[in-house]
């Protein structure tokens, strides 16, 4: 039998330290190279008072490349309703700042969302340092609203 198809031990885990290895030889450092390039999410939530507030963003030190972000409201619905599906209610404008470029200005965060995105994010390709400055700066001339925003990133 191929190491390939192994069973996975009184455990249930047996999975290698380096899986690589084991399917395509692979050397330790190919494989930390190979795990370097894989996507990684950083989420966020917090609450948006009534008025302009800014929110501070920190990826990791390893982060070098930002691929896209994505933002819910996150609320609770009323009866027959999804907040998912509704989009945000009270915040009108959102501003994405990366080391002082505006990448997104006085954008709705409906666009920004799966309101109206088929794709699991926003795709806004940027070089990254690991120690970047990023801002989101939001508008919200009504009733605080609350918002989850998710940064994917290599």
């Amino acid at each position: 039998m191929s190491k390939k198809f192994e069973n996975f031990g009184d455990l249930g885990l047996n999975a290698p330290q380096f899986p690589g290895q084991q399917v395509k030889g692979m050397s330790i450092d190919q494989i930390r190279t190979l795990i370097k390039k894989q996507r990684r999410i950083k989420g966020y939530s917090f609450t948006v008072p009534s008025g302009q507030s800014t929110q501070n963003i920190q990826l990791s030190g390893t982060a070098r490349i930002l691929l896209g972000i994505a933002m819910l409201p996150n609320y609770k619905a009323a009866v027959n309703t999804n907040p998912y599906t509704v989009g945000f209610q009270n915040i009108t404008e959102v501003t994405l700042k990366i080391n002082n470029e505006i990448v997104v200005e006085n954008l709705h965060p409906n666009f920004l969302s799966n309101f109206l995105n088929d794709d699991e994010y926003n795709y806004l390709p940027r070089p990254l340092s690991g120690t970047d400055q990023i801002i989101l700066v939001f508008n919200n001339p009504n009733l605080t609203e609350n918002v989850s925003v998710a940064f994917y990133y290599i």
